[in-house]
C-alpha cells in the first residue's frame, strides 16, 4: 500500500504524500528519539525531510525503498542539525574567549599603568624632606585632616598647611605632567 502511495506521489498525487507522511511519522519520531535527539529537534528534522521530499519529488524516481530512504534522510538531517549547533556553540565560545582576552589585556595594561604611576609617585615622594613625606602620608594615604596631622606631628595647623603646599609644589615641579591636580589625584587613588 505504501509502495503504491510512493509511486502515486512521484506521479504528482499530493494525497499520497499525506498518506506517506502519516504512515511513517510515528516511526521516524521514535527513531530520532532513540538516536538521542530531543522531541522538538526530532519533529523539526522530520518536517525538514518531508519538505525536501515534496519539493524534490521529480528527482526521487530512483528511490525503491521509501522507509529506508526516510530513515537515512532523517539521521543525516539530525546529524546536520547537531553539527550546525556545535559550530554555533564553537563560534559563541570563540567570541566569549576573544572578548575575555580583550578584557584581560586591558586589565593587565591598566595594572601596569598603575604600577608605573605608583613608582613615579614613590620617586617623587622620596625627593621630599622627611617631615613633608610624613605630612603627605598622613593627609593622602591615611586621610587625616590638618588638625589631626598637626597634633600627631606637634606642629601648628598653619605649619602643616605650609609644608603640604611646599611638598606639592616641589613634586609638581619635578613631575613630567606638571599638574597639581594630577598629583593630588594620584596621591589619593594610589595611596
Amino acid at each position: 500500500m505504501i509502495d503504491d502511495a510512493w509511486k502515486l506521489f512521484l506521479e504528482g498525487d499530493d494525497k499520497s504524500f499525506s498518506k506517506i507522511y502519516h504512515a511513517y511519522y510515528s516511526e521516524l519520531l521514535a527513531y530520532a528519539l532513540n538516536l538521542g535527539f530531543d522531541d522538538e529537534r526530532s519533529k523539526d528534522a522530520i518536517q525538514d525531510i518531508f519538505f525536501n521530499i515534496y519539493i524534490s519529488r521529480k528527482k526521487l524516481n530512483h528511490i525503491q525503498n521509501i522507509e529506508f530512504y526516510l530513515l537515512r534522510s532523517l539521521k543525516n538531517r539530525l546529524l546536520d542539525i547537531r553539527n550546525l549547533e556545535l559550530i554555533e556553540i564553537g563560534e559563541l565560545q570563540q567570541d566569549y574567549f576573544e572578548e575575555n582576552e580583550k578584557i584581560v589585556i586591558e586589565k593587565i595594561i591598566d595594572e601596569e599603568k598603575e604600577i608605573q604611576l605608583k613608582n613615579k609617585l614613590t620617586n617623587l615622594i622620596k625627593t621630599l624632606p622627611p617631615k613633608q613625606r610624613r605630612i603627605i602620608h598622613y593627609r593622602y594615604q591615611l586621610d587625616l585632616n590638618y588638625s589631626e596631622i598637626a597634633e600627631i606631628m606637634n606642629l601648628s595647623t598653619d605649619a602643616v598647611k605650609k609644608n603640604l603646599y611646599r611638598a606639592l609644589k616641589k613634586m609638581k615641579g619635578a613631575s613630567p605632567s606638571n599638574s597639581l591636580l594630577y598629583l593630588i589625584h594620584l596621591l589619593t587613588i594610589l595611596g
